[in-house]
């Protein structure tokens, strides 16, 4: 599984409120807090929310690279899970 710079793109600048990004079923999706209790994410792995994002002193006018550098090391954290 891999984190791209466009997933933590979307989850920055998404309108749901309080955004998390969750990955389930071997996908990554952008959901707000209040949906992670429905049947349909009961699985889900919370990857990590807008404000922790933003707390990384990441936000909306980053640079790729720096997103890319945030994306491989919550890929790289989800990865070592499965070892």
């Amino acid at each position: 599984m891999s984190v791209k710079a466009g997933d933590l793109r979307e989850l920055l600048s998404s309108q749901l409120p309080d955004p998390n990004l969750v990955l389930i079923e071997g996908r990554l999706e952008v959901v707000p807090v209040d949906d992670l209790d429905a049947d349909r994410y009961r699985g889900a792995l919370l990857l990590l929310s807008r404000s922790e994002l933003l707390g990384r002193g990441v936000d909306e006018t980053s640079s790729d690279e720096e997103l890319e550098r945030q994306a491989a090391t919550i890929s790289t954290a989800v990865n070592d899970l499965g070892a």
